[in-house]
């Protein structure tokens, strides 16, 4: 029955068809019409083979990046706690830091704040009772960096607008 139905619609004249592709239109006997049922015509089954063999690259491909997906879904609780440590850790030297021999400033100028800044330091207030410079110190740890706030609070001392002011 598909031979006939094939045979009747190639025998039409001025019947075109569109490739789906490129929009192309051509004569249906330049389409090659078959019977998808009976054995594939060569050049058929060249294109059904080259495109098995991208279907099974991709396939290949697929299966590489779920692997890397379930690979770092794995590693991933590791990261924060690993991360977890490190900022915890950094929070607690913060808090001790002063009391080290090889803090630069002196344990008694220090005033700890930790948020947003660590540590104001009244330098020279411990020397000769007078403070000569006040300081604001943030300390970091490893590749640990300014927060948005902590670079506002930076910019802000480099410009100047810092203002003291007694409340009665």
């Amino acid at each position: 029955m598909s031979k006939k139905i094939i045979q009747e619609l190639t025998s039409i004249q001025g019947l075109k068809i569109e490739c789906p592709s490129c929009s192309e239109e051509f004569s249906l006997k330049r389409g090659k019409l078959f019977n998808m049922y009976d054995a594939y015509p060569p050049n058929v089954l060249k294109i059904l083979k080259e495109r098995m063999v991208s279907v099974n690259l991709l396939r290949r491909e697929l299966d590489e990046r779920k692997s890397l997906l379930v690979e770092n879904k794995k590693k991933k609780p590791e990261k924060i706690e690993t991360s977890a440590r490190a900022s915890n850790f950094g929070k607690i030297s913060e808090q001790i830091l002063p009391a080290f021999i090889t803090f630069p400033y002196k344990q008694e100028e220090c005033r700890v704040l930790l948020m947003p800044i660590d540590y104001l330091v009244f330098a020279g207030i411990a020397k000769n009772n007078k403070v000569e410079q006040i300081k604001f110190v943030d300390v970091k740890t490893g590749q640990g960096q300014l927060d948005k706030r902590q670079r506002q609070i930076q910019d802000r001392i480099l410009e100047g607008k810092i203002k003291h002011k007694v409340i009665d």
